[in-house]
């Protein structure tokens, strides 16, 4: 009888370790369905590029540093090893006072994101070093399709980023041409890139942007240097 219940004990265990395994695994013990983990919380298995200015925390996050470790600038790139066409991608990010980073998209290795496949901002919104006589035009601030399409604001005008030193959930979804930028819960960009130009005509800035019609390449994370953490990086391929 004793045998019977440790044989059901360990049974059970063993079916809980395997569940645990498995939803870390697949990412669907939330009902995430075909998600995917694009980051290990272990290493920078997956990744290249800047590996030596990105590295893992203790806690199993993903950080950009300040430098390499011998003296040069952590403003660099770290990609996927691999590319990836349509997709949407959800992560958390925590960005210290006037962090800079972004999510690039469909670029090659080592690309301009934002002039040679797409960047989505990522940006502490209420740092002063971006606002008051510092003041960004809009389609620099977080979630927007850099230099392309702003993101909504509150009615107020805030932004619908939590303050420096608080997770944020992101959701984005590339789907074709269209773009779709989720920020703790709310749309704050929903476009449709075909519509703009990449001469610079549309918008009017000037700047050619041959990259933002790309329809595959690399994902990447576009480093300032700053102390940015992700967690819970995963992404779901679409169609």
């Amino acid at each position: 009888m004793m045998k019977k219940t440790f044989a059901a004990l360990g049974a059970g265990l063993g079916l809980a370790v395997a569940g645990m395994v498995t939803g870390c695994a697949s990412v669907t013990a939330d009902g995430e369905d075909g998600f995917v983990p694009l980051f290990n919380g272990r290493d920078l298995s997956g990744w290249e590029g800047a590996t030596n200015t990105y590295c893992v925390t203790s806690e199993g996050y993903l950080t950009c540093t300040q430098t390499d470790g011998q003296g040069e600038s952590g403003a660099k790139n770290l990609w996927t090893d691999r590319d990836y066409a349509n997709f949407t991608i959800r992560f958390d990010v925590k960005l210290p006072p006037n962090a800079n980073n972004g999510l690039g998209i469909r670029t090659k290795p080592n690309g301009w994101c934002s002039r040679e496949g797409m960047e989505l901002q990522l940006l502490d919104d209420w740092g002063d070093a971006y606002n008051g006589s510092n003041k960004l035009v809009d389609v620099h601030y977080t979630g927007s399709i850099y230099g392309v399409v702003p993101p909504a604001r509150k009615v107020n005008g805030e932004s619908y980023l939590n303050k420096p030193g608080e997770w944020n959930t992101v959701e984005v979804t590339a789907d074709g041409p269209r773009i779709v930028f989720v920020l703790n819960g709310t749309t704050i960009v929903d476009a449709d890139v075909s519509k703009y130009s990449t001469d610079g005509t549309v918008p009017a800035d000037g700047i050619k942007r041959p990259g933002l019609h790309n329809t595959t390449g690399r994902i990447h994370w576009c480093g300032h240097g700053h102390n940015i953490f992700w967690r819970n990086i995963r992404i779901k391929e679409l169609p």
